[in-house]
């Protein structure tokens, strides 16, 4: 059995996955060491066990700490090929944000800096995460990032990154509402991307802010907005006021 344990980082969400072995699927941001070393505690896994870490993207707010956790794990660090220039670059690079909220955040966040590290494996469609203790089977799913991955599950749960978002700020109100999110290098190749994890999913979406989200209502929101994706999609308005805040 596979157990994801979400790991609340000041940003942005990890997941600890615990098979037979765990691996660590992102690391936040830069100063997030504290919380997962905690995290990795109430799990009862020392960083020493952590056969893996994955990442379903390279942004300063998920491989922050990647460099600090490979260290003291003494464990292969892996991300997809596509991401590359990115970690070439050190930075995030300039941001394409979705809608006004994501054009003004892009200004803060691109060029964000974090600490490169080598892939010792390239997390490459189709691979599979059993010999690191996890059931589980890595889909490329381009769109936020070229080189963005989802984590699906044979138990039908799926880790997804930033294809979408729960809820707004960042995750911090109506988390369990599916969103977009605030940047995507192309937007329609993100909804494919999301089309097809829903094809090869059943359960929970697990995402990189906010979240968790059930399958069904990921199914009713990606409907309701069609094969054409609005370029500034509007929030409810039941959530406009809770968006400012």
């Amino acid at each position: 059995m596979t157990v994801i344990h979400p790991l609340r980082l000041r940003f942005s969400n990890a997941y600890l996955v615990i098979g037979s072995r765990p691996i660590l699927v992102d690391t936040g941001s830069h100063g997030d060491m504290e919380r997962i070393e905690a995290g990795l505690t109430a799990a009862g896994v020392d960083a020493g066990d952590v056969s893996l870490i994955l990442h379903t993207h390279v942004h300063s707010d998920h491989f922050g700490n990647t460099a600090a956790v490979a260290r003291r794990a003494r464990c292969p660090v892996s991300y997809h090929p596509a991401d590359q220039p990115l970690i070439d670059r050190g930075d995030n690079g300039p941001l394409r944000g979705i809608g006004l909220r994501g054009r003004l955040l892009a200004r803060l966040f691109r060029n964000r800096a974090f600490t490169p590290a080598t892939a010792d494996i390239a997390a490459v469609e189709g691979m599979r995460l059993d010999s690191f203790g996890v059931a589980a089977t890595v889909f490329h799913t381009p769109g936020h990032t070229a080189g963005s991955i989802a984590v699906i599950l044979d138990s039908g749960d799926a880790i997804v990154g930033d294809t979408l978002m729960g809820g707004y700020a960042g995750g911090a109100a109506f988390p369990t509402r599916p969103n977009f999110h605030y940047f995507a290098d192309d937007l329609t190749m993100a909804m494919a991307s999301l089309d097809r994890v829903l094809a090869a999913t059943r359960g929970t979406l697990f995402v990189g802010h906010g979240g968790p989200l059930r399958h069904q209502d990921v199914t009713r929101w990606r409907a309701k907005h069609g094969a054409t994706v609005p370029s500034s999609p509007p929030p409810p308005r039941d959530q406009i006021d809770m968006r400012e805040r």
